[in-house]
């Protein structure tokens, strides 16, 4: 399993309400429609950074593919392309907006 989990931060524009609303309503559901997609999980945020050194993170999001080849192919997709253009007026686009990481290990305690 290739699993990415992505830290989001909307542009400062938007608000918390219009930002959730996006993603529930027009961004998720394209990795929903997507067949490579294994899973795909949303979380909004309540950030409690305290000191300022960047801005606050609104969401992460976990997605899975069987692999990363299926993983390429979904992003390939026109659909996913559409929704990568639609994002750029709710996410801020840079590192600091969208980071992805990949899963490489899992230490569950509990």
């Amino acid at each position: 399993m290739h699993t990415l989990l992505t830290v989001i931060r909307k542009r400062p524009e938007i608000s918390t309400e219009e930002f959730r609303r996006f993603m529930k309503v027009d961004y998720g559901p394209t990795y929903q429609e997507l067949p490579q997609t294994r899973a795909y999980v949303q979380y909004f945020l309540a950030d409690l950074m305290t000191d300022d050194a960047e801005p606050p993170i609104d969401a992460i999001v976990q997605i899975s593919f069987d692999s990363v080849e299926e993983m390429q192919e979904a992003l390939k997709s026109e659909s996913y392309q559409r929704a990568h253009e639609l994002r750029k007026q709710y996410l801020q686009e840079t590192s600091m907006g969208i980071h992805s990481a990949v899963v490489e290990e899992t230490n569950r305690l509990v």
